[in-house]
């Protein structure tokens, strides 16, 4: 039994089609398309699905604007701009990349690292 693994890369170069066409030349290929903004690798071979499951991808970060005292720190440490400043603060969902850091560094706990769905 041989594992391939194809990874990395640039949205748009090939990797999807090329494990596609090598997976068409496998016998019995079990595949696994891990791509976690656009996993499409069942729209070129139709697969027969055995199971299907919730998953959850990690966390995103959640402000109770109750608790928060509108230091700044969360949005000072963030790395990614996710803090956004409206009439709280909020986090941008698609920027969060739920390395929990604004977590650590808020001194009274208003935020929270629910697990994403």
């Amino acid at each position: 039994m041989y594992e391939l693994v194809v990874l990395s890369g640039k949205g748009g170069t090939g990797k999807t089609s090329i494990t596609g066409s090598l997976a068409v030349l496998a016998d019995n290929p079990v595949l696994v398309d891990c791509d976690v903004d656009a996993a499409n690798l069942h729209l070129l071979l139709k697969p027969r699905i055995k199971e299907k499951f919730d998953f959850y991808g990690g966390v995103k970060a959640k402000i109770d604007s109750s608790i928060c005292t509108m230091c700044n720190r969360c949005k000072e440490v963030c790395q990614y701009g996710a803090i956004i400043v409206k009439d709280s603060y909020i986090v941008n969902k698609m920027a969060c990349e739920g390395c929990k850091v604004c977590f650590y560094e808020c001194p009274v706990n208003a935020i929270t690292t629910p697990d994403n769905l």
